[in-house]
């Protein structure tokens, strides 16, 4: 990774160019084996950390800039996407995974529930993607606001959880509107197959590898390349792959 740190400032500009940062929307899709989330935000978030063990957890962390409340105090919004298979590796039922995984909520006061994605619908009933519901909490003489939502699918659940104090809570409401009406749920149809999980990291590294072979190049289509292999290295469990993505993405900010 020594390469990594005098490489930063010389390859910006041709990363900045391929994804300038003066975007308003920005398109993100994240995936573990066969599951996948698509989303928008807008270019103001940045994912700040992503990690994967390459075989049961993914975790995906966005924030924004510090925003000023009213007090001149600097609140940092987070939004967190969590790939969780179940335990027992037994299909996980939609509703007891929202209620089993609230654990990872501190909501007391429950505002509103929202359904998302629409699946199908007949007389008796509608089925949706996503389970929702916002919140809020105190922290010490803080309130605290949180979206919190869940779906699933045979093993593995996904949890999403938006946090942000109530006094900037009004300068994100477009972004949370923005990002839960791009919200869908995909499966993938060649997901990754491996023998072993010596297999699996081998390919991680190659994938590693290469993509510092590309960077080297400092060409912009190279670069492009190799941020889609860190991407694939980092989801496969290599986890200095997703410090290198995750540092990548966030150059000029």
């Amino acid at each position: 990774m020594k390469f990594f740190k005098f490489s930063l400032l010389v390859i910006s500009f041709g990363y900045l160019g391929l994804n300038p940062l003066v975007a308003d929307v920005e398109k993100w899709k994240t995936c573990l084996h066969s599951y996948c989330l698509n989303f928008q935000l807008p270019s103001n978030w940045y994912l700040t950390n992503r990690r994967s063990n390459g075989q049961t957890t993914k975790l995906d962390h966005f924030r924004t800039q510090a925003l000023k409340d009213e007090l001149g105090r600097e609140i940092i919004p987070a939004l967190v996407i969590l790939f969780k298979e179940s335990e027992n590796k037994q299909n996980l039922n939609p509703i007891l995974f929202h209620a089993e995984s609230r654990k990872y909520t501190l909501i007391t006061n429950i505002k509103e529930y929202f359904h998302l994605q629409k699946l199908k619908s007949d007389p008796d009933i509608e089925i949706f993607q996503f389970l929702g519901l916002v919140g809020s909490f105190k922290d010490k003489d803080d309130t605290v606001i949180q979206h919190y939502i869940t779906t699933t699918d045979e093993t593995f659940g996904i949890i999403i959880i938006v946090t942000c104090l109530e006094s900037v809570s009004p300068q994100i409401q477009k972004d949370i509107k923005l990002f839960l009406d791009s919200l869908k749920y995909e499966k993938r149809i060649s997901p990754w197959k491996f023998s072993s999980a010596s297999e699996q990291m081998n390919k991680a590294k190659e994938l590693e590898f290469s993509a510092q072979t590309r960077l080297k190049t400092k060409q912009v289509e190279q670069i492009s390349f190799a941020l889609q292999e860190l991407d694939d290295a980092c989801e496969l469990g290599a986890l200095s792959s997703c410090e290198l993505f995750s540092n990548l993405m966030n150059l000029g900010r």
